[in-house]
């Protein structure tokens, strides 16, 4: 098992379009931070102020800002591996479907606790000095920070490995990163925005909720639940995702 992980690993790392989601996703931190602050506070803004509980979690929450691409690069790993016909010699130097699919899994989950991880840190970077400069006291035990960074990992931890199950469930790289850039920016903004009844039961709504912006209070789930609701997505995408490729004939 941990050959195939380190092979796993291996096609990432020489992968172009693996670095660049990474990149990616860790330009969205300083780029998010900024739109917190600048707009935090301004009339007709529903960003409060920094000065406040709501304002810090606000600013906190860019370290998740890059777990969208995150989700991609799942979906890549597994849906690249048809797109390029590579799966039938996969499979045939390991026959084994489930540990295959285990270790990609494995690998989208190690990548996403780096990129997690590095997301964090660049938070703190550049956020402490700049609130610091504008006079915002901010204790890095405080649940304001902590919070927030523990559900940015979470999410950004998890989200490839659905992009496993979904690479897996739908096989068709275009299709599979379509229906999921779709359905996040359009289906699940809609519903969390308008009809958070609904959306808070969501993927989406689950990752806000964690992001530490949407609470209970804002119609969705608190933190813990949050939290457990996105690891239920994520188990249950990979095991679909594992069972299919599993059942199905690869030609």
């Amino acid at each position: 098992m941990r050959d195939l992980i380190r092979a796993e690993m291996l096609k990432l790392r020489t992968t172009r379009s693996f670095w660049g989601y990474v990149a990616s996703s860790l330009a969205f931190v300083p780029v998010s931070i900024w739109l917190a602050i600048v707009t935090a506070g301004l009339e007709g803004s529903p960003v409060p102020v920094l000065d406040s509980s709501e304002g810090l979690r606000n600013v906190m929450s860019a370290a998740s800002s890059g777990a969208q691409l995150l989700l991609l690069i799942g979906i890549l790993v597994m849906a690249g591996e048809f797109r390029h016909n590579t799966v039938t010699s996969t499979f045939l130097i390991s026959p084994d479907r489930k540990r295959v699919v285990g270790a990609k899994l494995a690998a989208a989950g190690l990548v996403g606790v780096g990129v997690a991880i590095a997301a964090s840190l660049l938070t703190l970077a550049i956020a402490l000095p700049l609130l610091g400069a504008m006079h915002v006291d901010v204790s890095l035990l405080s649940s304001d920070v902590v919070l927030p960074l523990l559900g940015a990992i979470t999410v950004t931890a998890l989200s490839p490995m659905v992009g496993i199950g979904i690479g897996a469930l739908l096989r068709n790289q275009t299709v599979a990163v379509t229906i999921t850039l779709v359905w996040i920016l359009l289906v699940e903004t809609i519903l969390v925005g308008f009809a958070p009844e609904v959306g808070r039961w969501l993927p989406g709504g689950a990752a806000s909720a964690l992001s530490g912006v949407a609470t209970a209070e804002g119609g969705l789930l608190p933190l813990w639940g949050a939290a457990l609701l996105f690891a239920g997505y994520g188990l249950a995408f990979a095991a679909a995702g594992t069972r299919f490729v599993i059942r199905r004939d690869i030609s």
